[in-house]
């Protein structure tokens, strides 16, 4: 810990309970708002485009709604097995 940095916790210790929390207070709304800037200013790491492609053999050629539909008619298939 640097020097300059226990001298004023040794000042903030010898205030009253009161002004202790007016520090804390004042710290918490500063660093809030740095947080809060550096929200704003940050760019998103990865653009959406940037997933496109990223696994293009997934359904094997196959149209997503077609597969969405066998996996359901397997479904509804299992579920009448199941009722007999």
């Amino acid at each position: 810990m640097s020097f300059s940095i226990e001298r004023v916790l040794n000042e903030i210790n010898q205030l009253s309970l009161g002004e202790q929390m007016q520090v804390l207070e004042h710290l918490v709304k500063q660093i809030k708002q740095s947080v809060d800037s550096v929200a704003v200013t940050q760019k998103p790491k990865h653009k959406v485009t940037d997933f496109y492609g990223i696994a293009p053999n997934l359904l094997g050629g196959e149209d997503a709604q077609v597969w969405v539909n066998q996996i359901r008619d397997e479904w509804e298939e299992r579920e009448a097995w199941r009722q007999l």
